[in-house]
């Protein structure tokens, strides 16, 4: 299946042309592993690209295989007009709410989402998710402007604010991380914010309204968001896809020397290492800086935990559902925590725990 997916990826994304593939492979595939690999491309976030590789397919000597049946192919069209829609919705509610919350004296930054969706060569074709914001230290005014302007608005949760606008759900964060998860978490935290104490000239507008986080914060605040993902639910490869298309746009721009010092203090290298070298091999990256190491020795394994692992949770269940599950992946995944974040289960067990008897933020 790899040996499908990858190459129409790096086709679809613009990392490699026809010329530089081997299609044969793809070309003979039977119908059944055509619905196949629709059904993983969809569960991994990412057939928006593989129908853009497709599209770059038909456009060779082979022209379209013919095992891929016609009404397969349309379901994928379907899928992918409604991701577009979804997306366009999505721009508008976001500009909508962030305006109001403008106007009334907050600043908006967009993470994540929407943010990583322009390094893409087609943005609407990333499929999207919830709307992460940060309103710099008003994270209270911004939830009270939206209740007076009659929007649902849940705080009852210490990270971030669920707020539903116009059948859209917005995070508004109070933190970046679990803070509650032990000291490190907590520094960790604060690190984050301070590195937002920049020039005004490092965010960049995503809209009239609302600003994208500096390239240094995404860099260091992705491999953080994806680590933890990895390590608590697993990893979609939509999310490897984010940090490939950044490493394409701003390889560049960023202070790598810092960044893995930053890894280093937050156990988050061997991870961040890991995911480069599946961007490169697998996903068609070319690294032309020295500073970024692009070779591990765990990337296949973290891969083969991305594409088949089926421990997903959050949408899944709710309250104590959701963490006995996270126990539970705890402790099947113990490899993830003893091999790649290089912890201990048990002190992370302990984490968990004082962190949900005592609840202390900082």
């Amino acid at each position: 299946m790899k040996n499908v997916l990858f190459p129409l990826l790096r086709l679809g994304l613009d990392n490699s042309t026809t010329d530089e593939e081997n299609l044969s492979g793809i070309i003979i595939q039977s119908a059944k592993k055509w619905d196949d690999l629709g059904d993983l491309a969809r569960e991994q976030g990412v057939l928006g690209f593989l129908m853009d590789g497709v599209e770059k397919l038909e456009g060779t000597r082979y022209g379209a295989t013919r095992e891929l049946k016609l009404d397969t192919k349309l379901e994928w069209i379907g899928e992918v007009l409604q991701m577009e829609q979804i997306n366009r919705q999505q721009i508008c509610v976001m500009n909508e709410l962030a305006e109001r919350w403008k106007q009334n004296g907050c600043r908006v930054m967009v993470m994540k989402g929407q943010a990583n969706a322009i390094t893409y060569p087609r943005p609407e074709h990333r499929s999207s998710g919830d709307i992460d914001c940060y309103l710099f230290g008003k994270y209270l005014e911004g939830n009270d402007i939206a209740r007076e302007a009659g929007i649902s608005v849940d705080d009852s949760w210490y990270k971030h604010s669920i707020i539903d606008y116009k059948g859209e759900t917005f995070e508004n964060h109070q933190y970046f991380v679990h803070t509650r998860e032990g000291k490190r978490s907590k520094m960790l935290e604060k690190e984050l914010e301070e590195a937002l104490n920049v020039d005004e000239s490092e965010f960049k507008p995503l809209s009239e309204s609302t600003v994208i986080p500096p390239v240094q914060w995404t860099a260091m605040f992705l491999t953080y968001h994806a680590c933890a993902h990895f390590l608590i639910e697993g990893l979609k490869l939509k999310q490897v896809l984010d940090w490939a298309m950044f490493l394409k746009t701003h390889q560049n721009d960023v202070d790598w020397n810092a960044f893995y010092s930053f890894c280093g203090r937050y156990h988050l290298k061997r991870f961040a290492d890991a995911i480069t070298a599946i961007c490169c091999e697998y996903l068609g990256i070319k690294i032309a800086n020295a500073d970024i190491e692009s070779k591990s020795a765990y990337s296949e394994k973290i891969l083969k935990s991305v594409l088949y692992d089926d421990d997903y949770i959050y949408g899944q269940n709710t309250g104590w559902g959701e963490k006995w599950h996270v126990l539970k992946n705890l402790f099947r995944y113990r490899w993830k925590y003893n091999e790649i974040y290089e912890e201990s289960i048990w002190k992370q067990l302990w984490y968990y725990s004082t962190g949900y008897i005592f609840k202390t933020e900082s």
